[in-house]
């Protein structure tokens, strides 16, 4: 897929796309903020961000795992900044229940992996970053596609025209 015409599957599919992460990718993990989905989305798109498609074998399907690993251009989200207004991660934070620095989003094989990471011990940095746990997520392969087949009736709601009317304006 192109670059162009995942801008435009994007701009027409904006809210299933953030209600699939929320349901699919982060379930039982957390839980991205509205408007922090678009702020990815911005961060993307709007810098005009070169990235090769075909490096990271971008589809539909594997765009809601792949928006996690450009988070801070680092995919990565300091423990600090993991709260409602970005990713809520109460469910890993409860299953984990381990002291961490950040979290490190990527792709692995046919994972997305959530990784908490320690950097400090004690208040002293540390030669090398400690994974303290990694969440893994089956990567669905079809998945975002089914799910806007089967939601494509799905209720506006406030939020979900937001979503819609930022995205367009965005791209």
């Amino acid at each position: 897929m192109q670059l162009n015409e995942l801008k435009i599957f994007i701009k027409q599919n904006a809210p299933w796309i953030y209600a699939f992460i929320n349901s699919e990718v982060l379930k039982g993990v957390g839980e991205i903020n509205p408007n922090y989905f678009v702020k990815l989305l911005a961060d993307l798109f709007g810098k005009r961000r070169d990235f090769s498609m075909s490096e990271y074998n971008l589809n539909p399907n594997i765009f809601p795992y792949f928006i996690f690993t450009i988070i801070e251009q680092k995919g990565r989200l300091d423990y600090t900044s993991l709260r409602r207004e970005t990713i809520h991660f109460a469910p890993i934070n409860e299953e984990a229940k381990v002291y961490y620095n950040y979290a490190r989003f990527s792709l692995q094989e046919d994972f997305f992996c959530i990784d908490l990471m320690q950097t400090k011990i004690g208040g002293m940095p540390i030669d090398e970053d400690i994974v303290k746990f990694t969440k893994r997520v089956p990567i669905q392969s079809l998945g975002l596609e089914e799910f806007i087949d089967k939601n494509a009736d799905m209720a506006s709601n406030e939020m979900f025209e937001k979503i819609k009317e930022e995205t367009e304006k965005m791209l």
